[in-house]
């Protein structure tokens, strides 16, 4: 017998089961198996479970055995077995087995379908991101325990059976982390990979340099991280008086790169320019307006004195590209961003030598220069086939051809965006800005300001009606960010992140028309247990 999740059906077993008690605990074992987040696009579950034990074998060709062996090495810490792999079923004993169908279909590259029966578990896509995410689906339809991470006695690995088709609504499902102002040591960035990993999330943008730091090597200008990573946001020292700091090697960021990919997620860094470049001026000072001078102070007494904003002379973009040159290097993804946010150019304008630079490029006024600068970058990037992602002010004076805008300053500059041709990321502080207070301040770690219950991510839709329909494609997704002036630990950023990245993972992978608050709450009461498991510090669900 099958049973179809339909709202109606839900109700009437909810009817049901307050005439019979033994209704209700079937009821809630089915609800209970089916609370994966993101809710997929079908869900249909049918009598019986699969049991995985140590017998059950894994079937893969060779294909789909990188994803095999991930499905292999989740499942034996928790459960203490590890379950062999061949190419072929052998007899009558149970499986799991994945399969590629590269043949078109409305799965796309991230879809899948996953069938569960007493005797199999099947789970097929187009493409190994498929898989991945099917598998993802797997896990949670599990005993939370397996996400534990020691071996779990005396537990059943019971499966239910269950038949269901996925895929996303969009292709970017982004979050965003700020090792800038606060440095992210490496075993804290790949666990807060892991747990993007496990709710379908796709993009990490990474947040390398600012005012407070510079966090990503750069072989052509030592500099940068001799000097620009020994800061943060705090100015905290160490016990021998020397400021904490950090970055990134290009090793160290080329296992970041390859931990993301595999778990399907790509990075995409942040090199900030114009503005919120106060560190590398501090290491380079002749990138600033009139901060020549700084050269002769030691380096820590140039924090601060910088503006933040480097002079666009010919020199400073060729630094800049040359940067982005080695980053080019180090990320494969297509997109590349360079900021382009807040920048003051009042400076520019009260610059003489700016001034000089804007009549001999024949441009009227510091918002030009602005929009010139960003065109270099632009037109750089797309003849190293890459393009460049902005911030909404990149639009000022002109947007550049080939740029993909990021709108945070509310939607209306990805709704101009997007109807000039342009694609566009969806990330308003009036919804994603999970450095945002989740509750009263008083009762809340330090935050940078603004209120984003859980409720209010979750309510957002990224597909603003004023976009014309021959324009939606492109909108690519949603992004949150977890900008870092005050979160200076993994336990703080988790607990900024969950679960409100939970409802941007539904609203950025389930389809608009299964969008349901209270079965949402329903859902994650259920999925905690999991994050309980994984040891992520989440903020208990205090306010809606």
């Amino acid at each position: 017998m099958s049973h179809k999740l339909h709202l109606a059906v839900i109700l009437a077993a909810l009817a049901a089961a307050c005439l019979n008690p033994a209704l209700a605990i079937a009821a809630e074992h089915r609800n209970q198996s089916v609370n994966v987040i993101p809710l997929p696009v079908s869900v249909e579950l049918s009598d019986g479970v699969f049991i995985i034990t140590p017998s059950t074998r894994v079937i893969a060709k060779a294909d789909t055995q990188a994803e095999a062996a991930k499905l292999i090495d989740a499942l034996a810490g928790p459960m203490g077995f590890s379950l062999q792999c061949s190419a072929n079923p052998q007899g009558r004993e149970k499986t799991i087995e994945l399969a590629l169908d590269r043949r078109p279909s409305a799965l796309a590259d991230e879809g899948y379908t996953l069938e569960v029966t007493e005797q199999r578990i099947l789970i097929r896509a187009r493409r190994p991101a498929g898989l991945f995410y099917g598998i993802q689906t797997l896990l949670q339809l599990l005993p939370p325990s397996i996400f534990s991470k020691t071996k779990v006695d005396n537990s059943s690995w019971q499966v239910p059976c269950i038949k269901i088709t996925d895929y996303p609504r969009f292709k970017w499902r982004g979050l965003l982390v700020d090792p800038a102002r606060h440095f992210i040591p490496m075993p804290d960035l790949l666990c807060f990979i892991d747990n993007m990993a496990l709710h379908k999330l796709n993009r990490l943008q990474v947040h390398f340099t600012d005012n407070e730091g510079w966090r990503i090597e750069i072989n052509e200008y030592p500099k940068l991280t001799q000097i620009g990573s020994k800061m943060d946001r705090s100015r905290r020292k160490t016990k021998d008086g020397r400021y904490v700091g950090g970055f990134y090697t290009q090793d160290d960021i080329r296992r970041i790169v390859r931990y993301a990919a595999d778990r399907h997620i790509t990075i995409v860094p942040e090199i900030e320019m114009p503005f919120h470049t106060g560190a590398a001026i501090v290491a380079y000072p002749e990138l600033g307006i009139n901060t020549g001078h700084l050269a002769e102070l030691p380096p820590e007494q140039r924090w601060g004195r910088t503006k933040g904003l480097i002079a666009p002379r010919p020199e400073t973009v060729a630094f800049l590209q040359n940067v982005l040159s080695e980053v080019i290097e180090l990320f494969p993804g297509r997109q590349i961003h360079i900021g382009g946010d807040e920048a003051d150019t009042g400076h520019w304008a009260r610059d003489g030598e700016m001034q000089a630079q804007m009549k001999r490029l024949k441009l009227k006024d510091a918002h030009e220069l602005h929009s010139w600068f960003i065109r270099q970058m632009d037109t750089f990037l797309t003849n190293k086939g890459r393009r460049l992602v902005g911030w909404d002010e990149i639009l000022q004076g002109g947007l550049a051809p080939g740029a993909t805008v990021m709108s945070w300053r509310g939607e209306q500059g990805g709704i101009t965006a997007a109807n000039a041709g342009h694609d566009v990321v969806m990330a308003p502080t009036s919804h994603t800005y999970f450095d945002y207070y989740q509750g009263p301040k008083e009762s809340e770690p330090r935050a940078i300001g603004g209120f984003i219950p859980l409720s209010r991510v979750y309510e957002y839709d990224p597909l603003p009606k004023q976009i014309q329909p021959q324009n939606v494609k492109h909108v690519l997704g949603i992004q949150a960010q977890l900008w870092g002036e005050y979160i200076s630990t993994a336990a703080h950023r988790d607990y900024m992140a969950y679960p409100r990245a939970l409802a941007l993972a539904e609203i950025a992978w389930s389809q608009k028309e299964a969008k349901n608050y209270e079965r949402f709450i329903a859902a994650l009461s259920h999925h905690l247990k999991r994050l309980d498991a994984k040891g992520i510090n989440y903020r208990k669900t205090k306010s809606p």
